[in-house]
């Protein structure tokens, strides 16, 4: 995913002409991503500590971001200069104003997406998601991915959250697993109550959560459900400061920005499929042989239209 990130953004004049002062976060991550190759081992150091940890960028000092990235305060002061900054304050400001029009309401960033009009939202909002892509591949490592995957083979049964714009993922992971696995549900999907549900979790379950800013009411209980229960739980967030992430075995995070005025859940819908297909390849040849099968019976029951 880095290299077609680096191949859309490749062209030199458009990166050396750009206006910093003017560049957007997505702009930047682009930047970033596609000068990380040719950085020295403390700058790329500091530049990845950038796109995994954007909300800290915008919040805290630059002392203590370097202390969290094991790099001296210095160096991201060499690294706005080699991205083309004055300083570390205008490298910053894009970080901080992309958690301002985060956190701005729904209605407010339609307000302001109808201002600006219709005019090249369609290939940015496109862009965007290239970018989202990029930063959910460098977000989440092979480390969590495989802790992640372990959890949910050594579960029983897998509960699945995700409500409003989430239910979409959510929905996606129990459609994918179920073709070779039957014991995974997708939480509040008969139109019953969820607190039934939640009484049932098992020792032996493992509870999937997906959320972003701002986080559904309805993901409160369950996680408090799979504490109460010692239920292990991997959380797909926004954010490792998310209320679902503080209290997950495993986050895989991904990143919901957008030039509309609705967040983006593209990239969470990648990850879950990705995990899926990554669960399938751990599982062998049996789990291959179950998917098979369940195309047959999926045919045999005329659930898709000739061609």
């Amino acid at each position: 995913m880095h290299a077609t990130i680096v191949a859309l953004y490749q062209s030199r004049e458009m990166l050396v002409t750009m206006d910093k002062r003017e560049m957007g976060f997505d702009a930047l991550l682009a930047r970033i991503l596609s000068e990380l190759p040719e950085l020295s081992s403390e700058l790329r150091k500091a530049a990845r500590f950038l796109v995994d940890h954007p909300d800290e960028v915008a919040l805290v000092s630059m002392r203590v971001l370097a202390s969290r990235s094991e790099v001296t305060p210095t160096t991201f002061v060499r690294l706005a200069r080699r991205l083309g900054f004055g300083d570390w304050a205008a490298l910053r400001k894009p970080f901080e104003d992309r958690l301002r029009f985060g956190k701005a309401p729904f209605a407010a960033r339609a307000d302001a997406l109808v201002k600006r009009g219709s005019e090249a939202i369609f290939a940015e909002s496109l862009r965007t998601t290239v970018a989202n892509l990029a930063a959910a591949e460098s977000f989440n490592g092979s480390e969590e991915i495989a802790r992640a995957c372990v959890i949910l083979e050594n579960a029983q049964h897998i509960r699945v959250a995700g409500f409003r714009s989430c239910r979409a993922p959510a929905h996606a992971l129990v459609y994918l697993c179920r073709m070779f696995r039957r014991e995974i549900t997708l939480l509040g999907g008969d139109g019953g109550a969820i607190e039934a549900e939640l009484a049932a979790l098992g020792k032996r379950d493992a509870v999937v959560a997906i959320g972003f800013l701002p986080y559904s009411r309805e993901l409160g209980p369950v996680v408090e459900a799979a504490q109460r229960h010692s239920v292990p739980i991997v959380a797909i967030a926004d954010s490792m400061a998310a209320p679902i992430a503080r209290h997950a075995d495993v986050t895989l995070r991904f990143s919901t920005d957008s030039p509309s005025f609705f967040p983006s859940v593209t990239a969470a819908m990648a990850i879950v499929e990705a995990l899926a297909a990554t669960m399938l390849a751990r599982s062998g040849t049996a789990a291959a042989a179950r998917v098979r099968e369940t195309e047959l019976e999926l045919q045999a029951f005329g659930a898709y239209l000739p061609e």
